[in-house]
């Protein structure tokens, strides 16, 4: 897949807390919850003395949970699922993903997850390299958490909308509307945003305890 050009990845221009890579054993995470898309996430440290670039996490889809389909511009997503069946959508063909399976997703590539069963979907999921997908998690789940996003996870706000979307681009985007026109609508958000003082994100939604 060609990956527009304003999608490199470079540094951002507004500077995010803690987002360094969590390489201290000690380090703990409390849970966080992202009620649009049905997601309880608890971030795991990096192993000491690992040069593995990855951001891993235990990971629950719970009852009628719903992830939209999304693409990694620079990232490959390994789900490992532990318990419960995991319905997925990747390049448009169904996979049904069971307890004691794995399924990666390469860069790039349309996805998709939902769970239309009775119980939790449970398992580790792993991106590699790790960007800034801790902080980008922590945003959508604290603003769902304050009832600022829609029920499909995005921010109401149009301004937040555009800073949140537009700073966490190389972690994570949506297919629709296709990236050529989030590049010319989002930017121009994200610029108003930063004049009203609205921030892609928050120190008070971060989980590094």
């Amino acid at each position: 897949m060609t990956r527009p050009a304003s999608s490199a990845v470079t540094d951002t221009p507004e500077d995010l807390n803690n987002t360094s890579s969590e390489d201290d054993g000690t380090v703990a995470f409390r849970p966080i919850s992202n009620p649009a898309t049905g997601e309880w996430i608890q971030f795991m440290p990096a192993p000491e003395n690992s040069d593995d670039d990855v951001v891993r996490f235990h990971w629950r889809s719970m009852p009628g949970g719903m992830i939209t389909e999304h693409i990694h511009p620079h990232q490959e997503e390994r789900f490992t699922i532990t318990a419960g069946e995991a319905h997925f959508t990747v390049s448009g063909r169904r996979r049904v993903v069971c307890a004691g399976e794995t399924i990666t997703v390469p860069i790039g590539v349309p996805h998709a997850e939902r769970n239309p069963g009775s119980i939790a979907i449970e398992g580790i999921v792993e991106l590699r390299p790790a960007l800034h997908t801790r902080q980008m998690h922590e945003a959508f789940a604290g603003l769902a958490a304050e009832g600022k996003t829609t029920n499909r996870g995005a921010p109401k706000n149009p301004l937040q909308l555009g800073a949140t979307l537009w700073h966490f681009r190389n972690e994570s985007r949506v297919t629709a509307p296709p990236p050529w026109v989030q590049n010319l609508v989002l930017p121009p958000l994200s610029a108003l945003a930063k004049v009203f003082r609205i921030r892609a994100y928050d120190d008070r939604w971060n989980s590094r305890i």
